[in-house]
C-alpha cells in the first residue's frame, strides 16, 4: 500500500544526500547475523525439538482453540500485519544485459542490495521486531499475513527467526494468514494457479510445522466474490474484506455489519468500525503493510523496503505501538485474533447478515484505481513500466505452462513420463507465480522489479517448451495438440491459420472508439459466426519524444445497460451480473480484473479480451454509456496488436468464448 503522496516524500527523502549517513552501516552490521537480540534470546535447539513433537497437531491445519470464548465481552481490538517478502522483488540494484548497474531513485548505497539482500533485511528489521514485541506479551493476539515462500526464505536463511515465529503460532497468540505462496496479483490471472499456489502453502505450512489460520487476507488486498467463493472451496472460512474497497462501492453502509454469511463463509470487512446496534465495539490497532510498524519516520512517513538502507527498525517505534497496544487493552478491549473474533461473534449470537453486492477490487482503489495499476495503469516511474509486456507475458507463459502440465499428465497415463517431470513442472509453476508478483506491474514498480518479470517470461516459456520437447520425444510424437479444458492431448499437427472474411461493424457497436496520441491505429472487423466478431486494433509505434502522451492506449465499447455483468476474478467459469442501483459507488466509475476476459455491455452484447495480448482491466463508467480497456504502460517503440471478440449471446455463449480464448485455449505444442 503505497500512497502518491508518501512516494512523493519518500522519493525526494531517498534522492537526498542526507537520506544515506550511517544508517546504512548500523543496516549491513544487522544483516550480518541472524541471531535474535538477547533480551528475548530463543533456544533453537530447545524449541525445534519441543516442536517437532506437536507437529502432527499444528501443521497446516487452524490452531485449535482451548479456551472456550466469554460471551459477556463485546469490545474486541484486532491487528493484522501483512508482511511481503517480495516487497521490492529483484532488489534495489538492477545490472542489465550490457552489465550496467541501475540504483533505486540513483542512490549509490543501494549499491549491493540483491532481491536476497532486500528479503534478508525484511525478515530481520521488519518482522522480527515485531515478534520480539509480542512474545513480551502471551496475551495479546495478533494476525499475521505472508506468504509460503517467506516461510522458505526463513528455513533457509533464518531458522531461529521461524522458531520463534513457530512459538507464538503454536501458543495461539499469532494466527498466520497465507493465501499464496508467492505475493501474486492472481486476480489478473485464471483460477488453476491459484489453485495450485495453495497448494504449495498448504504444503509449506505443513513441512514447517506451522498452524495455517482459516482466515484469509492477501497481497494488495485483493478481494471479491471469486477470492470468497474459493477461500470457502479450499478450506478456510473467514474472509476479510478491506475497508476502502467495501467503501469503493458501498458508500451507503458508513458502519458495516460485524460479520457478513458470503458464498459459504464469513465475511469481515477490515480494518473498519461496526455498526454500534451490534453491541459490539471493535478497534483496529494496525491495518497495513508490516513493514511500517518498526521502520523509522520521515515527515510522518513510514519508511519502507525500498529505503532499506536507512531504514533498519527503530526500537522506539516499536515501543510506542506496544505502549499503544497496552493503552488498548487498559480501556477495556480484548486484544485477539479475527478466528477468534469471530467464534466470539457466533458464541454470543450475533446475527449474521447477509453480505452486501460487492465487486473486486484492491485495498486502495481511489488511489490506485483498484486493479488498472496493475493491469495497464501508470505508476510514479512511468516510463519504466510495462504492464503490456509484463502481464501479457505472464498470461503466455502460465498457458504454455499449464499445457505442459497436461501434456506430462497425458504422457504419465501411458507410462512414458519422464522421471524429472514432476520437479520440473514444480520449477516452472513456483517461476510463473513469481512473476505473477503484483509488484512487477504496480503500485509504483522501479526498473528492477519490471524487469525482473520481463527478464523471467521468456525463461518460463523457454523451459515450458523444452519439457513439451521431451514429452513428445519420450511419446513418439511429432506434434502435441493439448486441450486443456478437456486435459487431453494427441499427435495433432496445428490446423491452418482460419481467414475469416472482414466486414463492417456490427451496427449496435459500430461506434468502438480507439484513443491514441502520437501513433497510427488501424481496425478491421472480422466475421467468426453470424453472432460473433473480431475486433482487431493494431497500433503503431511512437515517437521517443511523445513520452508520455504517446503511452496510453484506449479502446472504447458502448454499454447498453446500467448493469456490472462480468466474470469475478478466481471464477473462471461463472457470469454474475448486478443493476447499478445494487451499489452506492464512491467514484464515477469501477475498473474490474477480468482475468477470463468477459464482461457484458447490455442488450445481450458481450466482449472477450484476448489475455495473451491485452490482459488489462475494464473500466465500467457510472455516469456515460462505456466500457473501455486501457494501457498507459506500452513502450514506445512496440506496435501491438490487440484483439476482443464481440458477441451477441446468452452469458454461458460468452463464457465458451472466454474459455476458448483464454482459460482452457487448445494449444499446439
Amino acid at each position: 500500500m503505497r500512497t502518491w503522496q508518501s512516494w512523493i516524500v519518500l522519493s525526494a527523502f531517498g534522492m537526498s544526500a542526507l537520506a544515506c549517513g550511517n544508517k546504512a552501516t548500523a543496516t549491513d552490521d544487522a544483516l550480518a547475523s541472524d541471531d535474535v537480540t538477547a533480551d528475548t534470546a530463543v533456544d533453537v535447539a530447545a524449541d525445534a525439538t519441543a516442536i517437532a513433537e506437536t507437529c502432527t497437531e499444528t501443521g497446516g491445519s487452524p490452531y485449535v482453540e482451548t479456551t472456550p470464548p466469554d460471551v459477556s465481552r463485546k469490545k474486541f481490538a484486532l491487528s493484522l500485519f501483512h508482511f511481503n517478502i517480495e516487497y521490492v522483488i529483484g532488489g534495489l540494484e538492477y545490472i542489465d544485459a550490457k552489465g550496467i548497474s541501475h540504483v533505486f531513485t540513483g542512490n549509490p548505497d543501494n549499491v549491493g542490495w540483491t532481491n536476497d539482500k532486500v528479503e534478508d533485511f525484511i525478515v530481520q528489521e521488519s518482522f522480527l521486531p515485531m515478534l520480539q514485541m509480542y512474545d513480551k506479551h502471551p496475551t495479546w493476539g495478533v494476525n499475521i499475513e505472508l506468504q509460503a515462500y517467506m516461510i522458505e526464505v526463513m528455513a533457509a536463511r533464518h531458522p531461529d527467526v521461524l522458531v520463534l515465529l513457530r512459538k507464538l503460532a503454536q501458543r495461539g497468540q499469532v494466527e498466520l494468514i497465507s493465501f499464496h505462496y508467492n505475493a501474486q496479483f492472481f486476480l489478473g490471472f485464471p483460477r488453476e494457479d491459484q489453485h495450485r499456489s495453495l497448494a504449495a502453502t498448504k504444503a509449506t505450512f505443513t513441512k514447517h510445522c506451522l498452524p495455517l489460520s482459516g482466515v484469509v487476507f492477501n497481497q494488495e488486498g485483493q478481494a471479491g466474490e471469486g477470492r470468497q467463493k474459493m477461500l470457502v472451496d479450499e478450506g478456510y472460512s473467514i474472509g476479510v474484506f478491506p475497508k476502502n474497497l467495501f467503501f469503493y462501492v458501498r458508500q451507503d453502509i458508513p458502519n458495516p455489519w460485524p460479520y457478513y454469511a458470503s458464498e459459504g463463509g464469513d465475511l469481515i470487512v477490515g480494518a473498519a468500525g461496526v455498526d454500534p446496534t451490534s453491541g459490539i465495539d471493535l478497534a483496529w490497532n494496525f491495518f497495513d503493510d508490516g513493514e511500517l510498524r518498526a521502520a523509522p519516520e520521515v515527515q510522518g512517513q513510514s519508511l519502507n523496503p525500498y529505503f532499506a538502507t536507512t531504514a533498519a527498525h527503530d526500537p522506539a517505534r516499536v515501543a510506542e505501538f506496544e505502549n499503544e497496544l497496552a493503552q488498548t487493552e487498559k480501556n477495556g478491549y480484548y486484544l485477539t485474533r479475527i478466528s477468534d473474533y469471530v467464534r466470539h461473534l457466533k458464541a454470543e449470537k450475533i446475527a449474521q447478515k447477509q453480505v452486501p453486492a460487492l465487486l473486486d477490487g484492491t485495498w486502495q482503489p481511489k488511489s490506485t484505481d483498484s486493479v488498472h495499476r496493475w493491469l495497464g495503469g501508470r505508476g510514479l516511474w512511468g516510463t519504466d513500466e510495462n504492464d503490456f509486456e509484463v502481464r501479457n507475458g505472464g498470461y503466455e507463459a502460465r498457458t504454455q505452462i499449464a499445457a505442459a502440465q497436461v501434456l506430462a499428465e497425458v504422457a504419465a497415463k501411458q507410462g512414458k513420463g519422464l522421471a524429472n517431470q514432476d520437479a520440473r513442472l514444480d520449477a516452472l509453476w513456483k517461476g510463473l507465480w513469481r512473476v505473477e508478483v503484483s509488484d512487477c506491474s504496480g503500485v509504483n514498480p522501479w526498473l528492477a522489479e519490471i524487469q525482473y518479470a520481463l527478464d523471467h517470461n521468456p525463461l518460463l516459456l523457454a523451459d515450458a517448451h523444452l519439457l513439451a520437447t521431451d514429452l513428445k520425444t519420450a511419446l513418439g510424437w511429432t506434434h502435441a495438440q493439448v486441450d486443456l479444458g478437456a486435459r487431453t492431448a494427441a499427435d495433432i499437427a496445428p490446423p491452418p491459420t482460419q481467414a475469416w472474411p472482414t466486414v463492417d461493424a456490427p451496427a449496435d457497436v459500430s461506434n468502438v472508439t480507439v484513443t491514441v496520441d502520437g501513433r497510427t491505429v488501424a481496425t478491421k472487423w472480422l466475421q467468426i459466426t453470424p453472432t460473433r466478431w473480431r475486433l482487431v486494433v493494431t497500433f503503431g509505434a511512437a515517437s521517443p519524444d511523445n513520452d508520455p502522451f504517446g503511452r496510453e492506449l484506449k479502446v472504447t465499447f458502448p454499454r447498453f445497460a446500467d448493469v456490472v455483468e462480468y466474470s469475478p476474478g478466481l471464477l473462471d467459469d461463472v457470469v454474475r451480473s448486478y443493476p447499478f442501483s445494487a451499489f452506492k459507488f464512491q467514484e464515477d466509475h469501477v475498473w474490474l480484473p477480468v482475468p477470463n476476459g468477459l464482461i457484458g455491455l447490455g442488450k445481450s452484447w458481450y466482449v472477450v479480451k484476448h489475455a495473451r495480448l491485452e490482459n488489462l482491466a475494464a473500466r465500467v463508467s457510472v455516469t456515460t454509456p462505456e466500457m473501455a480497456f486501457s494501457d498507459e504502460t506500452v513502450r514506445l517503440d512496440l506496435a501491438p496488436t490487440w484483439q476482443f471478440d464481440v458477441l451477441q449471446g446468452t452469458a454461458t455463449d460468452a463464457l465458451a468464448v472466454a474459455k476458448e480464448l483464454n482459460i482452457a485455449p487448445v494449444v499446439d505444442l
